[in-house]
Order: C-alpha cells, then structure tokens, then sequence
C-alpha cells in the first residue's frame, strides 16, 4: 500500500512487459548514489591494499627469523693457499675500506666485522 502512495505521488511509469512500477530518479539521488558506489570502492581499494601490505609485512618478518637462523659462519681463509697469514689480508681490506671512506665513494665495499677464527 505504501508503494502504491509513492508511486502516486512521484513521477512514474509502468512497464509495458512485466506492469512493475518504473521510478524515475532526480539528479539529486543520482549524484548520492553515484557518491555512494565511488566511497564504496575507494574503501574496498584501501582495504586490500592494507590486506596486501599486511601479508607482505608477514612474510618479510618470517623470512629474516628463519634467514637469521639459517646464516653460517663464513669457512676461513688458509694461509697454505698462497702463503699470506690472516692478520695481513685483514689489514689490506681495512686499508682499501679506509681509503674508499676517506674518497666518499659510493663503493658498496664494507667491512662488518673481524673476528679471530
């Protein structure tokens, strides 16, 4: 009954096939629903990307625990190879380091750490 009232009231036409009522929408409801979908959407949109990035952030965390627990020791060097104690080619790497630092090259050559063995 209630639909028979607004469709009496509105501007409205019937189907010619089925005989249902067919409502006509001003620009006014057109622009909200338009607006509607778009805010729909965009908010779906931002919803996977965070879905996404949450799933990347995982993975990430999961793959340093298990790289860290992978990482061995690096094997030594031996003096037999070709007869240079380990003390010297310390000391050469940390001459080349000194010397790239002191160029402020982007040399990607680095020394983390040295340890005795």
């Amino acid at each position: 009954m209630l639909a028979s009232l607004l469709a009496a009231t509105q501007n409205v036409e019937y189907d010619t096939v089925t005989g249902n009522v067919v409502p006509y929408l001003g620009y006014g409801e057109v622009f909200l629903f338009a607006l509607i979908g778009f805010a729909i959407t965009f908010i779906g949109i931002i919803i996977l990307i965070g879905v996404v990035w949450l799933c990347g952030y995982i993975v990430n965390r999961l793959g340093n625990r298990k790289g860290k627990e992978a990482e061995t020791p690096a094997p030594a060097i031996s003096v037999a190879e070709d007869g240079i104690r380990e003390e010297v080619r310390v000391a050469i790497v940390a001459a080349i380091a000194a010397y790239y630092v002191s160029e402020n090259s982007s040399c990607e050559f680095k020394v983390k750490r040295i340890r005795k063995i």
